[in-house]
């Protein structure tokens, strides 16, 4: 009996590795080896106008570098790069023509895209691209968010005094 439980402790100990994934060394490098995009976290990036903040955007910024190897370099400079890309839109505006309800996206991506190679070594990055663009003052966004505010707290209703009898 004790046997039994012992060899089932053992299976149950080691079925979290299995069901993970463990101890399959070749599939792990054959997925992690199909793509070279790095993803970064959201890169939030002031939109100005003659020195004048009007809002911000908010982005998704994802990079493809060159080879694997290159990939995974980026993946543990990520503070560094997105260091690089805070100075670069800090740096000058991001607005189109002077106009801030346009965003200059080709030019931003030039700039980040230099920036990045700047972080990581000249030539790491082939490419990159936007996703999940988000402006701050987009009138549908706000429409949409003061739709779904809650409504106001009612007063909370004055205690009654008792009469004396």
């Amino acid at each position: 009996m004790r046997l039994a439980l012992l060899a089932l402790a053992a299976a149950l100990a080691f079925a979290p590795v299995r069901a993970a994934g463990g101890g399959n060394a070749e599939s792990e490098g054959a997925t992690e080896g199909a793509s070279t995009t790095v993803e970064l976290p959201m890169l939030v990036a002031p939109v100005t106008v003659n020195e004048r903040l009007y809002h911000y955007a908010y982005m998704r910024v994802m990079l493809e570098a060159k080879d694997p190897a290159t990939r995974d370099i980026a993946r543990d400079k990520v503070p560094y790069i997105i260091d690089a890309m805070l100075r670069e839109v800090h740096r000058e505006s991001i607005a189109l023509n002077g106009d801030p309800e346009q965003i200059d996206g080709d030019g931003l991506m030039k700039r980040l895209l230099a920036a990045a190679n700047t972080a990581v070594g000249a030539g790491s990055f082939t490419s990159m691209k936007f996703r999940d663009t988000i402006q701050t003052d987009d009138p549908v966004l706000n429409a949409a968010a003061a739709a779904a505010a809650p409504p106001p707290e009612p007063e909370p209703a004055k205690p009654q005094t008792a009469s004396a009898h």
